[in-house]
């Protein structure tokens, strides 16, 4: 199958589903395809204005909640670049300017987590929308640059694709007053992302599987779900988990 026929492929994936955990296996499959280990697409700015988060992601969890904890979106400025810039750019060209003491730990910290190097995809539109599609790779500088640039307008296509689905489906508009859960019942909905069982997520947790149960069905009733894999694709548009 020559390239254009499999982003073709992809394409026709995209158009023929509106499960947000399929366009994540999807978005998964077709930048592993191209060489790419690791990716997050994140709506940085909705059309509408800002709301909460949406992250399309298969990035570490450990390295996702040590972003969080450290504050580093306050300093990261691969994201500032991309909400101003319109051309895909590795991050090897943001360490040429001099960083500030609290910009360098985004970089430094993520070597430890396998993104050792990367480039972004910025999106901008429809209307103030602003997004990005980041890959990265446990890889050198150099061999990176040479993917990325081998790489980059099939990458540009695959994100102007995702974005558009995106939005088309109106996931950047959850509803101003957010269903609430539990710290346990998003516990269990994290796990149940990361495919675990009810007898693997009781094991991690401690509790009984019939607890676990209980807790996916409560989280499932606050957010109007009719099964697991739906209350799991509302709580990550919600940004309640992160996948």
């Amino acid at each position: 199958m020559s390239p254009f026929e499999q982003i073709d492929a992809f394409i026709r994936g995209l158009d023929s589903t509106t499960d947000l955990t399929r366009i994540l296996a999807l978005l998964e499959a077709e930048v592993q395809r191209l060489g790419f280990e690791r990716f997050t697409y994140w709506l940085l700015w909705p059309p509408d204005g800002p709301r909460v988060p949406l992250y399309l992601s298969n990035y570490p969890q450990a390295w996702t909640t040590h972003y969080t904890q450290s504050d580093f979106k306050s300093h990261d400025i691969i994201v500032s670049h991309a909400t101003q810039s319109f051309r895909p750019f590795l991050w090897t060209e943001l360490r040429r300017d001099e960083l500030t003491k609290s910009q360098r730990p985004v970089f430094d910290d993520a070597i430890a987590f396998g993104l050792r190097a990367g480039g972004n995809i910025p999106l901008h539109g429809p209307r103030n929308a602003k997004a990005t599609l980041t890959v990265a790779n446990d890889c050198s500088d150099s061999e990176f640059a040479r993917l990325f640039v081998a790489r980059r307008h099939e990458l540009q296509l695959v994100a102007a694709y995702v974005h558009e689905k995106i939005l088309q489906l109106g996931l950047d508009r959850p509803p101003p007053d957010g269903p609430k859960l539990s710290p346990r019942e998003l516990d269990v909905l994290a796990w149940s992302a990361k495919g675990k069982t009810r007898w693997e997520i009781g094991e991690i947790l401690g509790v009984a599987e019939v607890t676990v149960k209980k807790h996916l069905l409560g989280a499932s009733r606050k957010l109007s779900a009719t099964n697991k894999t739906q209350a799991i694709a509302v709580a990550i548009v919600h940004g309640l988990i992160i996948p």
